[in-house]
């Protein structure tokens, strides 16, 4: 049986070969969560001016990993002042490649 994080990098980084604006766009995607959420021991939401949010990425880790560190990053640029990818050259397992490197 496949490693379910090794799995879920495979078709991240197959998804971003077809279409990487997309998939760009929606690794930026935040919604609007509650504090009960952004409290859950696995899934990683972010503190923003308005509450809390939530991203594919957040929420993906939580169910893969069960911890707060998560399992899959993202390689690409970043905006400075937002925190948002301009690009994504590539999903890694986290558990290998230990960081997520931003270049």
């Amino acid at each position: 049986m496949t490693d379910a994080v090794e799995q879920a990098v495979k078709i991240l980084n197959e998804a971003l070969e077809r279409d990487p604006d997309a998939v760009v766009q929606l690794m930026n995607l935040r919604v609007p969560c509650n504090e009960r959420l952004a409290g859950h021991a696995a899934i990683q939401a972010s503190r923003a001016t308005e509450g809390y949010r939530l991203g594919i990425l957040g929420l993906l880790n939580g169910i893969l990993s069960g911890g707060t560190t998560g399992a899959i990053g993202a390689q690409g640029t970043v905006e400075t002042d937002s925190g948002r990818f301009r690009r994504i050259t590539r999903f890694v397992d986290l558990r290998t490649d230990n960081l997520d490197v931003l270049a």
